[in-house]
């Protein structure tokens, strides 16, 4: 008997504590999941908007509408994009399933402040009850004009606050016009240029020289007299089974880290890199961040690295010059160098700021949030240095704004398939920092990502100082 009694409170505690899992879970669903669950782009009640609600707008930063609601003659509602392609991979659409901010903000464009009121002044006034709109940081003053330099080169440009993690604008091309998604899916969904990859987001490429900032941050870390470190460099140098090449094989003579940089002298930081050693530099890329998760508001892919400790000399010289394995994308890159203008520490970067209720009231909104810190202050200024002579005196001249002070890296990455990427990063005023920008232009040579840098950088100094 007293075996029994034994064994029915073991069960009892055993479904109890299956009842209180559960309710956890069911907690955890309903309270934490349930924005990422209406976002999700499985989700089968993404593709129809719930019926008798209006869903919100989407706005810039400026109050400017991206994205709003227009009542059909059926009485069903079909979703009007006011600036179409030049915002297409911001508001993304919602049609043929949802993406961009529209996949993003789902639940808060769909969901209803003081609902009951809502329906009450709905019988009266026939409109049905409105969504939520959602307030973006992007500036489609800076947006356009990132997408009108941009042209019809395939690429991306991303600007961002580097204090806070804003964006400012973030273009892509290929794109499409999200009103016209639906109608034309097969061929966008078939396109070998891949129209619908957001490639500020998703893209993702060989750094290129712009890396160096990365292998410049592992030698002062773990290169004692780095400082005094110096490379004859005659154009090209070898390195196991690899000869690694300075750009039309030009010979810089004897270089520091200083001088490298500005000449970006793929010899001197090929050389740097097998000082650093593969397991320092593999340390040091992770601690900037690549194949870090950062929460981003809509679909992004991961930086991704395959350097280790094990990695034969000509992965590591590859490595430290922005070639080998190291893919990076321009949200990344842009995250990067503004981790460099803000002494450091790296942000999350944010799309959405916040939520507006149809009253004009302020709802969620999103608060700046530190990811890491990069390198040490002392670090990060010596490096601050570098990158404004990059621009003042060497690769990065073409950026160079007219009464600021721009500080930025080049790059070049070879592509297996065609031309060369071209690479900047960049960020202005460099004494303090307002935005950052990171700009790459596929399978176009050399240092066309450079004055686009610079003209982009120059509206967003004039939007940010009003």
């Amino acid at each position: 008997m007293h075996n029994m009694k034994k064994s029915v409170r073991r069960v009892f505690w055993l479904l109890a504590l299956c009842f209180f899992l559960l309710l956890g879970y069911l907690g955890k669903l309903v309270i934490t999941d349930r924005q990422e669950i209406s976002s999700n782009a499985y989700n089968i009640r993404m593709r129809n908007d719930m019926e008798g609600i209006q869903r919100g707008d989407i706005l810039d930063k400026n109050g400017e509408l991206l994205a709003t609601s227009v009542l059909q003659d059926d009485g069903s509602y079909e979703r009007e994009y006011k600036r179409a392609r030049m915002a297409a991979h911001v508001t993304g659409y919602s049609s043929v399933g949802k993406t961009g901010v529209e996949a993003a903000a789902n639940f808060s464009l769909m969901s209803v402040h003081h609902e009951l009121q809502q329906r009450i002044a709905s019988m009266i006034s026939g409109e049905d009850p409105k969504g939520n709109d959602v307030v973006l940081t992007i500036d489609m003053d800076i947006q356009s004009v990132a997408g009108n330099l941009l042209g019809n080169a395939k690429g991306a440009v991303v600007v961002m606050e580097p204090s806070t993690g804003r964006v400012l604008a973030m273009q892509a091309y290929p794109d499409f016009d999200p009103n016209k998604v639906e109608e034309q899916w097969e061929n966008l969904t078939k396109n070998e240029d891949s129209p619908l990859v957001n490639r500020a987001t998703q893209g993702l490429y060989p750094p290129g020289s712009t890396f160096k900032i990365v292998t410049a941050l592992a030698a002062m870390e773990y290169v004692p007299n780095w400082q005094n470190f110096t490379v004859e460099c005659k154009g090209e140098s070898n390195f196991e089974n690899k000869v690694i090449h300075c750009y039309n094989n030009k010979a810089h003579g004897t270089v520091d880290m200083h001088k490298a940089m500005e000449v970006s002298c793929n010899c001197y930081f090929a050389t740097l890199a097998k000082e650093i050693g593969s397991k320092n530099m593999s340390d040091v890329m992770k601690r900037c961040g690549l194949e870090m998760d950062y929460d981003f508001d809509v679909a992004y892919s991961k930086s991704v690295m395959y350097l280790n400790k094990n990695a034969t000399e000509s992965e590591l010289v590859e490595t430290g010059i922005g070639q080998g394995k190291t893919s990076v994308s321009p949200l990344y890159m842009a995250m990067m160098i503004s981790a460099v203008a803000n002494d450091g520490m790296m942000m999350r970067p944010y799309m959405i700021d916040h939520v507006q209720y149809p009253n004009g009231s302020i709802g969620k909104n999103t608060v700046p949030e530190k990811l890491i810190q990069i390198g040490t202050a002392e670090e990060i200024a010596l490096l601050q240095d570098m990158l404004i002579g990059v621009v003042e005196n060497g690769t990065g001249q073409a950026a160079k704004v007219n009464g600021v002070t721009v500080a930025g890296k080049t790059g070049t990455a070879e592509n297996a398939t065609g031309n060369d990427h071209s690479w900047f990063v960049g960020y202005a005023p460099a004494e303090n920092p307002r935005v950052a920008i990171a700009v790459v232009m596929e399978d176009i040579g050399d240092a066309k990502a450079t004055p686009i840098a610079g003209k982009v950088l120059q509206v967003a100094l004039e939007k940010t100082a009003e």
